[in-house]
């Protein structure tokens, strides 16, 4: 029964201004040519005459030719979610099938593969049944046409054998009218050499219940 408790790069270059790199600009350069003639004449006075031509040429050009390069966002497609629609479960059909009947009460004792269909749909049946396995369970789907204040069901306990080892009454809360309640009884005898808890009755009550009985009780034969 322990097994039924199913774990961007965004990479830019430089500003603008950093990425335009000039170029370092050259002083103005002055081409000078110099061009002297001396020529002595038979004149006693030697005039030379001197001739400077200074023709300075300058070119100073700067280039900026750099452009900032924008690396572009790497493009993230999104992965689509699927969407998953949960129905809920289908109201259970009235007159309930395969249940045994009494007037107004129906009961079925589950097989191992309904319990835990049962079991998995109840968080609450999930934790109850975790003594099930060191003890003896039993367990018994009822319900009611017009609903109970609360729940008594018996069982009979027995070993591997079949010997009757004890009778188990225990006490369960109410119920709505035609609501299905899964009524799961603990025993005291282990399963360590086996055994079985047969239901032998549930009852539904209409009046309150005496709180000053236990709500299980358990004798041994």
């Amino acid at each position: 029964m322990a097994s039924l408790c199913l774990a961007v790069v965004l990479a830019l270059a430089g500003p603008a201004a950093v990425a335009a790199t000039k170029k370092p600009i050259p002083k103005p350069t002055a081409k000078v040519t110099v061009k002297a003639t001396a020529k002595p004449t038979v004149k006693a006075t030697a005039k030379p005459t001197v001739k400077a031509t200074a023709k300075p040429t300058s070119t100073a050009t700067v280039k900026s030719s750099a452009k900032p390069t924008v690396s572009k966002k790497p493009v993230v497609k999104k992965k689509k979610r699927a969407k998953v629609r949960v129905s809920p479960s289908p109201k259970a059909s009235w007159p309930p099938k395969g249940f045994s009947v009494e007037g107004e009460v129906y009961a079925k004792v589950p097989t191992a593969k309904e319990l835990v269909g049962l079991i998995s749909a109840n968080s609450y049946l999930s934790k109850q049944i975790k003594p099930c396995s060191t003890y003896i369970c039993g367990a018994v789907q009822v319900a009611s046409e017009t609903g109970c204040l609360w729940w008594e069901a018996i069982a009979t306990i027995s070993d591997a054998q079949g010997v009757k080892l004890g009778e188990l009454n225990a006490s369960f809360n109410s119920s709505t009218e035609r609501e299905f309640k899964v009524l799961l009884l603990v025993s005291p005898e282990t399963v360590e050499k086996g055994g079985a808890a047969k239901i032998t009755s549930v009852i539904c009550h209409h009046e309150d219940r005496d709180k000053s009985l236990p709500g299980t009780s358990y004798k041994k034969s």
